[in-house]
Protein backbone atom coordinates (compact mmCIF):
# COMPACT_ATOMS: atom_id res chain seq x y z
CA UNK A 1 0.00 0.00 0.00
CA UNK A 2 1.35 3.21 -1.13
CA UNK A 3 0.18 6.68 0.94
CA UNK A 4 -0.32 9.83 -0.43
CA UNK A 5 -0.22 12.91 1.61
CA UNK A 6 -3.15 11.73 3.66
CA UNK A 7 -6.16 9.77 2.97
CA UNK A 8 -8.41 6.86 3.87
CA UNK A 9 -7.80 3.52 2.63
CA UNK A 10 -9.97 0.28 3.14
CA UNK A 11 -9.39 -3.35 3.06
CA UNK A 12 -12.57 -5.41 2.54
CA UNK A 13 -13.13 -8.80 3.49
CA UNK A 14 -15.05 -11.66 4.81
CA UNK A 15 -14.61 -11.63 8.73
CA UNK A 16 -11.78 -14.74 8.85
CA UNK A 17 -10.06 -13.09 5.88
CA UNK A 18 -9.51 -9.64 7.77
CA UNK A 19 -8.51 -11.50 10.71
CA UNK A 20 -6.33 -13.32 8.84
CA UNK A 21 -4.45 -10.14 6.79
CA UNK A 22 -4.30 -8.25 10.53
CA UNK A 23 -2.35 -10.91 11.96
CA UNK A 24 -0.24 -11.55 8.99
CA UNK A 25 0.12 -8.98 6.08
CA UNK A 26 -0.96 -5.92 8.33
CA UNK A 27 1.27 -6.70 11.44
CA UNK A 28 4.54 -6.80 9.26
CA UNK A 29 3.37 -3.68 7.51
CA UNK A 30 5.84 -0.59 8.13
CA UNK A 31 5.47 3.18 7.86
CA UNK A 32 8.19 5.14 6.03
CA UNK A 33 10.21 5.36 8.41
CA UNK A 34 10.72 1.07 8.72
CA UNK A 35 8.69 1.50 11.97
CA UNK A 36 5.48 -0.69 12.54
CA UNK A 37 2.42 0.49 11.93
CA UNK A 38 0.85 -0.29 15.05
CA UNK A 39 -2.67 -3.03 16.26
CA UNK A 40 -6.01 -1.57 14.59
CA UNK A 41 -8.10 0.01 17.08
CA UNK A 42 -10.78 -1.57 18.08
CA UNK A 43 -13.74 1.00 17.15
CA UNK A 44 -16.83 -0.60 19.13
CA UNK A 45 -14.68 -0.62 22.16
CA UNK A 46 -13.03 1.94 22.21
CA UNK A 47 -15.90 4.16 21.49
CA UNK A 48 -18.24 2.40 24.22
CA UNK A 49 -14.85 2.51 26.90
CA UNK A 50 -15.41 6.57 26.50
CA UNK A 51 -18.76 6.63 28.21
CA UNK A 52 -18.38 5.87 31.71
CA UNK A 53 -21.48 3.44 33.40
CA UNK A 54 -24.04 6.03 34.21
CA UNK A 55 -23.99 7.85 30.55
CA UNK A 56 -24.00 4.16 28.88
CA UNK A 57 -26.85 3.67 31.02
CA UNK A 58 -28.13 6.99 29.75
CA UNK A 59 -27.37 6.15 26.40
CA UNK A 60 -29.36 2.68 25.88
CA UNK A 61 -32.31 4.27 27.95
CA UNK A 62 -32.71 6.82 25.35
CA UNK A 63 -32.05 5.30 22.50
CA UNK A 64 -35.36 4.61 21.08
CA UNK A 65 -37.16 8.12 22.08
CA UNK A 66 -33.71 10.26 21.36
CA UNK A 67 -31.99 8.65 18.34
CA UNK A 68 -30.82 11.73 17.42
CA UNK A 69 -29.36 13.02 20.51
CA UNK A 70 -27.78 9.30 21.10
CA UNK A 71 -26.27 9.22 17.38
CA UNK A 72 -24.94 13.12 18.09
CA UNK A 73 -23.15 11.79 21.29
CA UNK A 74 -21.90 8.81 20.00
CA UNK A 75 -20.56 10.81 16.74
CA UNK A 76 -19.28 13.39 18.86
CA UNK A 77 -17.26 10.84 20.52
CA UNK A 78 -16.17 8.78 17.69
CA UNK A 79 -14.39 12.16 16.03
CA UNK A 80 -12.65 12.98 19.56
CA UNK A 81 -11.08 9.16 19.58
CA UNK A 82 -9.90 9.40 15.68
CA UNK A 83 -8.96 13.07 16.43
CA UNK A 84 -6.91 12.44 19.82
CA UNK A 85 -5.51 9.24 18.00
CA UNK A 86 -4.44 10.77 14.92
CA UNK A 87 -2.80 13.58 17.09
CA UNK A 88 0.45 11.47 18.33
CA UNK A 89 0.70 9.01 14.84
CA UNK A 90 0.30 9.92 10.97
CA UNK A 91 -1.75 6.42 10.46
CA UNK A 92 -4.55 4.68 12.15
CA UNK A 93 -6.08 1.61 11.30
CA UNK A 94 -9.43 1.15 12.41
CA UNK A 95 -11.42 -2.70 12.62
CA UNK A 96 -14.58 -3.52 14.55
CA UNK A 97 -16.32 -0.63 12.98
CA UNK A 98 -20.14 -1.74 13.24
CA UNK A 99 -21.03 0.95 15.95
CA UNK A 100 -21.05 3.49 13.88
CA UNK A 101 -23.06 1.87 10.62
CA UNK A 102 -25.77 -0.05 13.30
CA UNK A 103 -26.58 4.00 14.44
CA UNK A 104 -26.01 5.50 10.64
CA UNK A 105 -22.89 7.73 11.85
CA UNK A 106 -21.81 10.73 9.40
CA UNK A 107 -18.22 9.83 8.27
CA UNK A 108 -17.20 13.04 7.24
CA UNK A 109 -14.75 13.00 10.50
CA UNK A 110 -13.18 10.41 8.47
CA UNK A 111 -12.65 12.38 5.59
CA UNK A 112 -11.76 15.50 7.70
CA UNK A 113 -9.16 14.05 9.65
CA UNK A 114 -7.47 12.40 7.50
CA UNK A 115 -5.37 15.13 5.26
CA UNK A 116 -2.41 16.77 6.44
CA UNK A 117 -0.52 13.29 5.94
CA UNK A 118 -3.11 11.68 8.27
CA UNK A 119 -4.14 8.13 7.12
CA UNK A 120 -6.80 6.01 7.96
CA UNK A 121 -7.26 2.88 7.24
CA UNK A 122 -10.53 0.92 7.84
CA UNK A 123 -10.61 -3.28 8.09
CA UNK A 124 -14.16 -3.57 6.71
CA UNK A 125 -16.50 -6.73 6.08
CA UNK A 126 -17.72 -6.65 3.04
CA UNK A 127 -17.79 -7.10 -0.98
CA UNK A 128 -17.48 -5.35 -3.92
CA UNK A 129 -20.52 -5.83 -6.29
CA UNK A 130 -20.26 -3.55 -9.35
CA UNK A 131 -19.74 -0.32 -7.95
CA UNK A 132 -21.41 -0.68 -4.95
CA UNK A 133 -19.43 -1.79 -1.51
CA UNK A 134 -22.12 -4.16 0.62
CA UNK A 135 -20.78 -4.11 4.13
CA UNK A 136 -21.58 -6.79 6.50
CA UNK A 137 -22.20 -8.60 3.70
CA UNK A 138 -22.20 -11.93 5.89
CA UNK A 139 -25.11 -11.09 7.93
CA UNK A 140 -28.54 -11.37 6.99
CA UNK A 141 -29.25 -8.64 3.88
CA UNK A 142 -31.38 -6.23 6.40
CA UNK A 143 -27.95 -5.55 8.35
CA UNK A 144 -26.22 -4.96 5.29
CA UNK A 145 -25.00 -1.08 4.97
CA UNK A 146 -23.45 0.22 1.92
CA UNK A 147 -20.04 2.25 2.14
CA UNK A 148 -20.39 6.10 0.82
CA UNK A 149 -19.54 6.32 -2.60
CA UNK A 150 -17.49 9.61 -2.04
CA UNK A 151 -15.49 8.49 1.23
CA UNK A 152 -13.08 6.43 -0.37
CA UNK A 153 -11.31 6.62 -3.55
CA UNK A 154 -11.26 3.65 -5.94
CA UNK A 155 -7.30 3.08 -5.85
CA UNK A 156 -7.58 3.14 -2.15
CA UNK A 157 -9.42 0.45 -1.77
CA UNK A 158 -8.72 -3.46 -1.65
CA UNK A 159 -10.57 -6.81 -1.31
CA UNK A 160 -9.05 -9.41 0.14
CA UNK A 161 -8.94 -12.80 -2.07
CA UNK A 162 -8.97 -16.54 -0.98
Amino acid sequence: MTCRPGGIYVVLGTYERLERYEADAFREARNSAGEHLGAPLNVNRSLLGRFGDEDLKWLVRNEAKLPETVKKRLSEEMDALIAERLASASFLALKNFELPFAYDLELNCLRIRATMRKHILLMLPGERVGDRITLFHEAPPDNHRTLPMNLVPENHLWELGE
